[in-house]
């Protein structure tokens, strides 16, 4: 029996009518049963924050950041991802049966995203997320072999005066975890194993990290082809997963008897172990032997937390009084258990826009193997000598809305 599940959970299959069901969702706003942070509170900030190693106290010291042009503690920008609440209770039963049970089973690897900033979640904020499939599109896979789907996700977060604060397009990759782990041992990688001169170089490299912070970095002062201080991250440990979770949740992660009801609600989120026990299927971020059944020749990080680091390291380069408007990223390659990573980036163009003095980054992140896994683009608003303060960018007014006690 144990063997036959193991069996049907690499499985799952790619096929016309599924990827038809995957369409049949586009638009259709979907609920979210419970956010892992229902407020955005000094604790749930400051605890996202240093899930991946940021230490800006911005967004973990309410003293420090009161003195702050935000005159109190913000979030850096990917801990929405963390929170929201749903307006939207449930999907309609006819529209629910049209995109039922679309490729279940089947890998879905996040890839890329493009983030864009409007307005700060302060503390004690309490943010509505209104979440679409915003489109589907099949391609020939080169990871898996066959075909893959791309589905990009859209997420709209407001606050409670019904502004935007983000609006966060997310790409995922759907391929079939058979015929991947079919091609894993095709795969050679070199695991990282690192000597003691190598770790005196990296406690060497973050202990020579700084951070713009209070010091205003001006939009005059800025040059094209100006280089950004370069940022460590790693080498990647399964604390350092553990340490994400903490910070970033799942709340479908759960234990015992409220494990057990999940798994009723989503019996296709879980897997059989080695041990023979159903399992999150996300274990293949801490478990090799999962993530060789999927395609991955060791477990890798969450996409997510790479964004987190493209995040923070923008911060750290623009300081406090600078706006990050707009990050697109992908994800190009698995950042395994043991990997090392650099980020940089470098000033590639300054312009303004209406009130907005902004500058664009050239951005990556760069392994121990000198492959860039994850390149990147984003806009940042800085202050100006002559202008005054980062002028924040206006919301598409569409999408604003009162919330429904407004009144």
């Amino acid at each position: 029996m144990a063997d036959d599940q193991r069996t049907q959970d690499v499985g799952a299959r790619i096929t016309d009518e599924g990827i038809e069901r995957m369409r049949a969702r586009i638009g259709v706003e979907v609920p979210k049963e419970q956010p892992w942070n229902e407020y955005a509170t000094v604790d749930a900030i400051r605890h996202f924050a240093w899930s991946y190693g940021d230490d800006n106290p911005l967004y973990s010291s309410p003293e420090y950041a009161a003195n702050t042009r935000w005159k109190g503690m913000i979030a850096p920008p990917t801990f929405v991802h963390t929170t929201g609440v749903s307006v939207v209770k449930e999907i309609p039963p006819e529209v629910r049966e049209k995109g039922k049970g679309a490729l279940a089973g089947v890998n879905a690897l996040f890839a890329g995203n493009v983030l864009e900033c409007f307005q700060p979640v302060r503390a004690d904020d309490r943010l509505i997320e209104r979440r679409v499939l915003h489109s589907v599109d099949v391609k020939e896979s080169r990871f898996s072999g066959g075909i893959s789907v791309h589905n990009i996700d859209r997420q709209v977060y407001l606050n409670e005066q019904g502004q935007v604060t983000t609006i966060w397009f997310k790409r995922f990759i759907r391929t079939e975890r058979q015929r991947a782990s079919e091609k894993t041992g095709k795969r050679t990688v070199e695991r990282a194993v690192y000597t003691q001169e190598q770790l005196r170089e990296f406690d060497e490299a973050y202990a020579s990290e700084t951070r713009r912070g209070a010091e205003p970095r001006y939009w005059e002062d800025v040059k094209v082809g100006d280089a950004m201080q370069a940022m460590l991250k790693g080498p990647l440990t399964l604390s350092d997963v553990v340490a994400w979770m903490q910070g970033s949740g799942r709340a479908e992660i759960l234990p015992s008897r409220l494990g057990w009801k999940n798994r009723q609600r989503h019996p296709k989120f879980y897997t059989l172990n080695d041990f023979g026990v159903p399992e999150a299927a996300m274990r293949c971020h801490w478990d090799d032997s999962w993530a060789r059944k999927i395609g991955s020749p060791y477990a890798f990080d969450m996409g997510n937390m790479r964004t987190a680091w493209h995040c923070q390291l923008v911060s750290d380069w623009m300081g406090d009084d600078g706006w990050m408007w707009r990050l697109e990223t992908q994800i190009r390659a698995f950042s395994y258990i043991g990997d090392t990573h650099w980020l940089g980036g470098t000033v590639t163009r300054k312009y303004v826009d209406g009130e907005r003095r902004c500058v664009e980054l050239d951005i990556w992140a760069r392994n121990q193997r000198d492959e860039v896994t994850s390149p990147g683009k984003a806009i940042v608003i800085l202050p100006s000598r002559r202008h005054g303060p980062a002028t924040l960018p206006a919301a598409p007014p569409e999408l604003e809305e009162r919330r429904p006690n407004d009144g």
